[in-house]
């Protein structure tokens, strides 16, 4: 196996930059489950950004995730200490693993084993999820985006993908009964956007149950499968450099909207959360890392697929 497929180091959580929030009830859940179990799995997807300061910082959150833009605090934490990565420079950018980071930081656990990729691969896609509905009543939905001061407009299935590229679009609803709509902002700001993506989300998330869809999953066979569907939210795709400005400005991204695929994912590699959390030098933990890897590799415990895989494991 070539050890050059990936790059694996522990960092500190507090060099960590977030681009979305996380779900308040996963990370809670997320965070008795690393503390029952012991340890932590799957490292956690970055990118190494150059930053260059922002005049506004927000708050790092364990937020409520899609029901509120705002961020919380964690608790028994003061502001200070929660500040998203002050200063400029060279910071590690989270593409997947919000909820582990901030488990990790409800446990007190001030590492994180990570898997490094170059931002500006274009190996390294961009995507986004799509939002399967559940018991969601059509015209309730419609009459509470509209009372959001949004742009509601009639729009047939054949043309979402090209509604969808419109820069005002936030949103396309498509229903059980393959009747959809577009949701414009009327501005193309970026900020603008996101902050009404919030609202929207909200309208339906904690009220019904969400399923994260891929982009390419088949509309009418999703609905067939999942009989007590209603709808699904098809979210536009932010590009890379979109997100970066957000990060870089503090505007967090609504949690469950990014989706980034990258080629030689690293996954069900487990880390004792007592190496996490030992007092020890990151050099010392990454020299412990090198010597596992290859062991696990020598002894042909890792396994690398190059077909697409599906997992029952989480």
């Amino acid at each position: 196996m070539n050890k050059n497929l990936f790059s694996l180091e522990f960092v500190h959580l507090e060099d960590l930059l977030f681009h979305e929030t996380c779900d308040f009830k996963r990370t809670q859940k997320l965070a008795e489950e690393i503390k029952k179990d012991g340890h932590l799995k799957n490292p956690v997807l970055v990118a190494s950004v150059n930053i260059e300061g922002t005049e506004k910082r927000e708050k790092l959150l364990v937020g409520s995730g899609c029901l509120h833009p705002e961020p919380l605090l964690l608790p028994g934490r003061d502001a200070q200490e929660q500040q998203l990565n002050p200063g400029k420079g060279e910071k590690l950018l989270v593409l997947d693993g919000v909820n582990r980071v901030s488990a990790l930081k409800l446990l007190n656990v001030p590492d994180v084993l990570i898997q490094m990729v170059d931002y500006e691969d274009q190996k390294v896609k961009l995507s986004s999820w799509n939002h399967l509905i559940f018991d969601g009543q059509k015209e309730q939905l419609i009459k509470k985006i509209k009372d959001l001061s949004l742009e509601v407009s009639f729009c047939p299935l054949k043309w979402a993908e090209e509604a969808l590229k419109d820069q005002r679009t936030i949103s396309y609803f498509l229903f059980k009964d393959l009747t959809g709509f577009v949701v414009n902002t009327g501005d193309f700001a970026s900020e603008d956007k996101v902050k009404k993506l919030y609202k929207l989300i909200a309208t339906y998330n904690g009220r019904s149950e969400i399923c994260y869809l891929d982009p390419e999953n088949h509309f009418i066979s999703i609905f067939a499968h999942f009989k007590n569907s209603s709808a699904i939210n098809l979210i536009p795709r932010f590009d890379k450099k979109e997100i970066l400005n957000l990060a870089q400005k503090g505007c967090l991204l609504p949690f469950g909207v990014t989706r980034f695929i990258v080629p030689n994912r690293v996954l069900g590699l487990e880390v004792s959360c007592s190496v996490l959390a030992a007092q020890t030098p990151l050099s010392e933990k990454n020299l412990f890392l090198k010597e596992l890897l290859a062991y696990r590799i020598k002894t042909k415990k890792a396994k690398f697929y190059q077909e697409s895989v599906t997992l029952f494991n989480e």
